[in-house]
């Protein structure tokens, strides 16, 4: 009898350990997640995989999986499904003008249960940049290039074809009009050639024509050393050696119809011309350090202005031109300045500041009474910029470009919309 007591008093006690274990079992697979509503400040137009913040989330046991569940603009964020971690998907979206709030839900799952949560992130409005106009501007490898007059942005566009594509082209062999870009080529094929190069602005094309230089004009060497624009034609400077200092130095005219070269009958001798430029019946020539040349197309004369030297000239009015000039003491230190062209005489304009050219040749463009020039800076750690000289108000400004691989030798020629 006690044998049978003992027996059902083991069987009740099992089931008791057995039902409380049960109990146990039910409360341990009862899965609880928290989450935290995610809100966030940042500036407009973030870049793309930019971190935004993690969202905050608990469970008492396993892992949590995340998703976005909705969201205004689509497409606008996304969030990594482990850590939570919200990311920028579309940077495009995140515009203060169009967006200024980005909203969305996030779910936070465990085994079939889930939560959910807010995200709001709240667009700051920031002063954007604009480009009032586009800057175009070609290497001496006949790269041509448009750079943002505001923004720095800077784009490759187009390639001058050269019949070498070794040749470097001189910088005060590109000038513009507002439909074509001309370079010259100088090349032997196999004796000395000079190339008439002619970039279509619109199209993008190239055509590469060779000249013919006069035979009224002496030696073995005969090379268009520089350009300007007259009207319909060009004008030239071409220099009987382009090998020999103090060679003769020709003013020829080249005819854009028939693309034939005639003398003008005008002669110098300076060799490191930098820059020229018309204006009525007078050509201005700037040099680097060997004066400044006044030539008469009427009556045939050539006067240097040994106290002015430097490059980049760029037409103001008929009666000034903008100038860099050189700065003693520096190799290719320049600062700008004013050239009156009544008295012959320069103001400087440069607050005492001093800008390197990496190239010496070449004009450059005045416009909205900004002079503009691309420069480079050591002591501003400044590899290319674009100088904007306010002679109104007398002050200078850099632009930095946005990209330390393009050629440095780049020249200003004309604006773009």
């Amino acid at each position: 009898m006690k044998n049978h007591k003992l027996f059902y008093l083991l069987v009740i006690l099992t089931f008791f350990i057995i039902s409380c274990e049960d109990s146990n079992d039910d409360v341990n697979d009862t899965i609880s997640i928290s989450i935290s509503d995610f809100s966030i400040s940042i500036d407009e137009n973030p870049t793309a995989n930019s971190s935004l913040g993690i969202v905050q989330a608990t469970t008492n046991q396993g892992d949590i999986t995340f998703s976005i569940t909705e969201q205004t603009p689509k497409q606008a964020i996304q969030i990594n499904a482990s850590t939570g971690e919200i990311t920028v998907l579309t940077e495009s979206l995140f515009d203060y003008e169009t967006n200024p709030i980005v909203t969305g839900i996030v779910r936070a799952e465990n085994s079939g249960i889930s939560e959910t949560a807010s995200i709001t992130i709240n667009l700051n409005d920031i002063n954007e940049i604009d480009d009032d106009y586009k800057l175009l501007a070609v290497s001496e490898l006949g790269e041509v290039y448009e750079i943002g007059n505001n923004t720095g942005n800077i784009e490759n566009i187009g390639q001058i074809n050269r019949e070498n594509n070794g040749s470097i082209l001189s910088t005060n062999n590109l000038i513009s009009s507002s439909d074509k870009i001309y370079s010259i080529e100088y090349v032997y094929n196999p004796s000395p050639t000079n190339n008439l190069l002619i970039f279509d602005r619109k199209n993008r094309t190239s055509q590469i024509i060779p000249l013919t230089i006069p035979s009224t004009i002496n030696g073995d060497e005969r090379g268009i050393i520089a350009l300007t624009k007259d009207e319909n034609n060009l004008i030239g400077v071409l220099a009987e050696n382009v090998l020999r200092s103090n060679s003769t130095k020709h003013l020829v005219n080249i005819n854009l119809q028939d693309n034939s070269i005639t003398e003008l009958g005008i002669t110098f001798n300076e060799d490191v011309v930098t820059s020229v430029v018309k204006i009525n019946s007078k050509l201005y020539i700037s040099t680097w350090r060997e004066g400044f040349l006044e030539v008469d197309l009427v009556d045939n004369s050539v006067n240097n202005i040994n106290s002015i030297n430097g490059s980049r000239l760029a037409s103001i009015n008929n009666s000034e031109l903008a100038v860099m000039q050189s700065v003693s003491g520096s190799t290719y230190g320049a600062k700008p300045g004013i050239i009156d062209l009544t008295t012959m005489l320069i103001s400087d304009k440069s607050k005492g500041e001093t800008y390197s050219l990496m190239t010496v040749f070449g004009n450059t463009i005045y416009e909205n009474g900004i002079y503009l020039n691309l420069v480079s800076s050591n002591s501003l750690n400044l590899y290319l910029g674009i100088l904007k000289s306010n002679f109104g108000t007398n002050e200078n400004s850099i632009v930095e470009i946005n990209s330390t691989s393009v050629s440095q030798n780049l020249i200003i020629l004309d604006k773009t919309e």
